[in-house]
């Protein structure tokens, strides 16, 4: 007998026992199956948040050097270090947390700080081109993108996370457990099939025997 097998008794109790299991297994592939589907409808607008988050900070970058060219061209690459030496620099952070996503899954969240310092201008205006303002605030867009670019990505990872573990749980399911059901069941029934068949022998032969004896004595 088959491991498979192994403390599987041929009754009809045990044969409702595991019809009943069968049945709990196909809808609990039913429902993984549905969470997969939304899981991977979330991941599709995930990589078209990525997509355009991607296009916003490549488009911000590109204006940042482009205004910062601009301003090199009009007030010259020297006058550029000069201003930059004395001024002073920007504190930036962001906060982490976590927020409920599809199916209550928790996802990071991250939210940028500009700090105490803001994006205002750090030295002084009389000096500088206005694209160099202009600079400041399109990297500033920039970053700002890049920490929900950030935050996307993360997601991402969490949602593939768990679709990898419902897609284990679903191949489990189909390509093990139910074809373990389905040879107990098929072997609860035919043990059961063939006591029946025995018994209805046996039935019949007493029957017969009773009507011989009943023959003799008459």
């Amino acid at each position: 007998m088959s491991t498979e097998l192994a403390g599987v008794h041929p009754t009809r109790l045990e044969l409702v026992r595991l019809r009943r299991r069968r049945v709990l297994a196909d809808g609990i592939i039913d429902i993984l199956n549905k969470d997969l589907e939304a899981l991977m409808l979330t991941l599709f607008e995930s990589l078209k948040e990525i997509r355009f988050l991607q296009g916003q900070v490549e488009e911000a970058l590109d204006k940042a050097y482009g205004l910062f060219i601009g301003a090199e061209m009009v007030i010259g690459s020297r006058k550029i270090e000069e201003v930059s030496l004395p001024a002073r620099s920007v504190d930036y952070d962001f906060d982490m947390g976590t927020k409920s996503g599809v199916l209550g899954i928790l996802v990071p969240t991250f939210h940028f700080n500009k700090g105490s310092n803001d994006i205002t201008p750090r030295f002084s205006m009389l000096d500088t081109s206005a694209n160099i303002d202009e600079t400041c605030l399109r990297i500033w867009d920039a970053l700002s993108n890049i920490v929900k670019l950030a935050e996307a990505e993360a997601s991402i990872r969490e949602y593939l996370e768990v679709i990898s573990i419902k897609k284990r749980q679903v191949n489990r399911l189909q390509y093990k457990v139910l074809p373990e059901l389905d040879t107990q069941i098929r072997y609860v029934e035919a043990i059961l099939e063939e006591t029946e068949r025995q018994d209805a022998i046996r039935v019949r032969v007493l029957q017969r025997k009773r009507k011989e004896r009943s023959v003799r004595v008459t």
